[in-house]
């Protein structure tokens, strides 16, 4: 029985053997070009979209086994302009045979010749990698397809790539990008994968230069994958070097970046982080990635004439990106941060205006980059530097949630004493609304002006407030239709004829302000206190308070065109033989102002003329809203409290104010 079983094997084994040669004849004779319709329609289900092989198909069976393909095409999608998604002039692969029975794919060698691929998405957002509904065929390739680590890639010996062209259009960025792709060949675990591209970037002229390792050392878990990305779009320029530990999810980043170029409002295009204007900037860093948390470490560099250092991160986890930053600048120059109220470092000539000669940006307030990322970030400026003085640090807060910025707490040193408060602009809104709130307290003008041809010139001590509110689609439509109230003080002041000798100091002179040489004249109080309504902004007060002389103003300052519309006044205290008290008008414009005597009137006037309690009584309002009553502004707190008792102001406010200094 055994010798029959026996037998009965060797039967079966020589039968197997038969079917074997049998199979291997059939496929060394069969000419698979009559099985390339049956591989395209395979595909072409599993992917829903057509595919086609217009040329030879050649497969020799062996270890490896060879495979020859010409004319390989998969269907663009049908939106599109192009035909092809896809098109292969030929592709040689080598494919191990043993490996694949365990799950693994191993190709000694694969060649591409004359690749074409067309990534693109169309107006409404749809892209054309997107193969339709679901099969089950392609859940299972996508399943292949989509590794889950390094590990997970195909083996790929040598891969070589001749006058490769990969192209990605997107019309809603307005991209337009055109790559070569180039491989040098060999296996020793040192080549180099290269893709060379150009086109159009966010309206931009883009170049970008990648090189990557080995696709042997790709797949390699025990070393990090080398990479070198160099790009430019306009004059951004970014560099990307360093390593990544798993390339497949991004994880295990370590990449020195640096990015350079003429204004980081350009950046905005191409990583989506809303930036102001600003003058030419070069920074460095390290980039890390933790899930959905990119981290930018050790950030350094110049933004214009400042220098800037701190930390930077964007998550992605979130519905809507969140940018969060601690930044620091030992010597931050002023000019730099004129962007953040829609002007321009570089000078008027670089930001919109209402016309010519005007000095309010008319900059439209971009709601829709307002509205791309929340931020919460931390400026700390050490030592600021202004055009005509220096200033002594600033701490900024800047949030943005839902298109809602806003500048809270700000605080600034200036002269001695600080501006301080908070400023919103709200683009979350249909139409964009402006709040301020600024506040300015004991501010010395000596130290204000000690590096300035001034120093020596101008003193006294300063306090004032900014409350705005309004609404519009620009910066000068936000002022324009604002309401609110802007008022200045100045106690205990001095000014000398130097100071003011390019200012027509004839003009002064017939408001009964006589100055003498270098000789300081002192004043007991300046202010000026407007309201304003639908952005024309009224004086309520306008008064200086001299030892001789009341100066008083009144009229309106325009926030819509910028005209100058003031006419003041000065009256003795006292007899004055020379003093015309002749009136002075200021009109012109903010950028221009024009300033003459009104020759309508030249009647001199005296201390007899007019009571100084009644000139003073438009200052009744005045104290609640500057608080000039305190310790700061002791000159301009007794003016105001005589305002208020105009009464004791006629009989008592005369002789004390004359001889207050």
């Amino acid at each position: 029985m055994a010798a029959v079983f026996k037998w009965i094997g060797y039967g079966l084994l020589g039968l197997a053997g038969f079917v074997v040669i049998g199979i291997g004849a059939f496929l060394l004779l069969f000419d698979w070009n009559d099985a390339r319709g049956f591989v395209a329609r395979r595909a072409s289900a599993t992917l829903n979209r057509e595919v086609a092989i217009d040329g030879n198909l050649r497969v020799q069976i062996g270890n490896p086994i060879r495979i020859h393909a010409e004319g390989l095409r998969v269907a663009n999608a049908g939106w599109a302009e192009n035909k092809d998604m896809v098109a292969i002039q030929a592709l040689d692969a080598t494919l191990r045979p043993w490996p694949i029975l365990r799950g693994n794919w191993e190709l000694p060698e694969l060649t591409f010749q004359a690749p074409r691929l067309i990534l693109e998405k169309n107006g409404k957002g749809e892209a054309n990698w997107n193969f339709g509904p679901p099969t089950a065929g392609r859940e299972i390739a996508k399943e292949a397809a989509t590794p889950d680590k390094r590990g997970d890639l195909p083996v790929i010996g040598r891969l070589s790539i001749a006058d490769g062209r990969l192209r990605y259009r997107d019309p809603t960025g307005d991209i337009d990008i055109d790559n070569t792709i180039s491989t040098a060949t060999g296996d020793n675990g040192t080549d180099t994968v290269k893709l060379d591209g150009k086109g159009d970037f966010a309206g931009k002229p883009f170049t970008l230069a990648v090189e990557g390792g080995s696709l042997l050392s790709l797949r390699d878990d025990r070393t990090p994958y080398p990479i070198r990305i160099d790009a430019a779009v306009g004059r951004t320029k970014g560099r990307i070097e360093g390593s990544v530990a798993e390339p497949v999810k991004l994880e295990g980043i370590d990449l020195s970046v640096a990015l350079s170029g003429d204004d980081l409002a350009e950046i905005f295009p191409i990583l989506g982080i809303p930036t102001p204007k600003t003058r030419p900037y070069s920074i460095s860093g390290h980039l890390s990635r933790e899930g959905g948390l990119w981290a930018f470490h050790g950030m350094n560099g110049k933004v214009g004439e400042s220098d800037l250092s701190g930390d930077l991160s964007v998550d992605t986890n979130r519905e809507q990106p969140l940018v969060k930053a601690e930044l620091t600048s030992d010597r931050l120059a002023a000019q730099d941060l004129v962007g953040l109220i829609g002007a321009s470092p570089r000078g008027s000539g670089d930001y919109p205006t209402r016309a010519r000669g005007r000095v309010i940006p008319a900059t439209p307030v971009n709601v829709e980059i307002l509205r791309n990322a929340d931020m919460d970030i931390r400026l700390r400026g050490k030592h600021v530097e202004a055009p005509f003085t220096p200033l002594e640090d600033l701490d900024l807060t800047i949030r943005l949630t839902g298109g809602d910025l806003h500048f809270d707490p700000l605080s600034l040193g200036i002269g001695g004493g600080r501006i301080t408060g908070a400023v919103q602009v709200d683009g979350s809104r249909k139409v964009p609304a402006l709040r301020t709130n600024l506040d300015i307290r004991a501010m010395k003008l000596s130290t204000f002006f000690k590096e300035t041809s001034f120093a020596g010139q101008i003193g006294g001590t300063v306090a004032g407030r900014i409350q705005l509110a309004g609404s519009g689609g620009t910066v000068a439509d936000l002022l324009a239709n604002s309401d609110g109230k802007i008022g200045m003080s100045v106690d205990g002041g001095r000014v000398t004829s130097l100071a003011v000798k390019g200012l027509k100091t004839n003009i002064l002179e017939t408001l009964g302000v006589v100055l003498t040489g270098s000789k300081p004249m002192p004043f007991n109080c300046l202010v000026a206190n407007m309201s304003v309504e639908k952005g024309i902004a009224r004086a309520e007060a306008l008064v200086l308070d001299t030892p001789e002389t009341l100066v008083t103003g009144k009229g309106t300052v325009s926030l819509r065109n910028e005209a100058l519309d003031l006419r003041i006044v000065g009256d003795s205290k006292e007899a004055q033989i020379f003093a015309t008290h002749v009136p002075v008008l200021v009109r012109g414009t903010l950028g221009a102002p024009d300033i003459g005597i009104d020759p309508t009137e030249s009647a001199a006037r005296g201390a007899a003329a007019v009571a100084l309690g009644v000139l003073l009584t438009p200052l009744a309002g005045v104290l609640p809203f500057l608080d000039p009553g305190s310790d700061e502004q002791p000159q301009c707190g007794r003016l105001v409290r005589d305002a208020r008792s105009p009464d004791k102001g006629s009989t008592e406010g005369a002789p004390a104010s004359g001889s207050a200094r």
